[in-house]
């Protein structure tokens, strides 16, 4: 369990993130959504533990080793594909398992430093859950990928993290994404949370933030 109380990080003049309580349960899929420049990143960010925060705390049951993060710029060794995922894999059968999943295993043999931006990101997520980590946080993690790839790692995504002890917290830029994964959804707004709740309650916001912001998107 993650437990956050009177937290407050500023990062410039004109933005601080302060939440004041939020509580994520083992189990829970936690979607992170909200305008660029919101707050998402800075609190993946805290709760890595990368940045400390100005006052409050944080406070988790996770051990550092059972913790991943993924940034949204994702970084590879000088290795092949299938390489990098191995290095977080238990044995060469998880590490293909997860080159499956990921839609990378035609790509194995290429050196990571010669993938687009989208196969990085394939690659750094197969890594990451190869690591079979307790607690995943990602910051953007399908965000350079196509739309038919994107709805398969949507579902490996709800698959993996469908278990009690697992918890996942991810950001993205698509509400429809959030919806699709999530059983959690925090919509931020300048810092601070404006909607929280499971995806059947954001679909009737009740912030006039959240009903302007969710208004703009169609497949509601």
């Amino acid at each position: 369990m993650i437990r956050i109380s009177q937290l407050k990080k500023k990062l410039s003049d004109d933005f601080t993130l302060e939440i004041e309580d939020l509580t994520i349960q083992n189990g829970e899929r936690v979607a992170l959504i909200g305008v660029n420049g919101s707050g998402k990143s800075t609190l993946l960010r805290l709760l890595a533990g990368l940045i400390k925060p100005d006052s409050g705390e944080i406070t988790a049951s996770f051990s550092p080793e059972t913790v991943c993060f993924q940034p949204q710029a994702p970084f590879c060794f000088r290795r092949s594909v299938r390489e990098n995922v191995l290095l977080a894999a238990a044995d060469q059968e998880r590490c293909d398992r997860f080159l499956r999943e990921c839609c990378i295993a035609g790509l194995k043999d290429r050196k990571a430093s010669s993938l687009s931006g989208g196969e990085k990101q394939r690659m750094y997520l197969a890594r990451s859950l190869a690591a079979d980590p307790a607690l995943f946080l990602a910051d953007e993690p399908l965000s350079a990928v196509d739309l038919a790839t994107g709805e398969a790692l949507e579902e490996l995504l709800r698959q993996e993290f469908d278990v009690p002890d697992k918890t996942l917290v991810f950001s993205t830029h698509l509400p429809k994404q959030a919806f699709s994964i999530a059983t959690k959804i925090i919509l931020l707004d300048g810092g601070r949370i404006s909607e929280c709740g499971a995806p059947e309650e954001l679909r009737s916001p009740r912030s006039d933030f959240g009903k302007a912001f969710f208004s703009q998107w169609t497949w509601r």
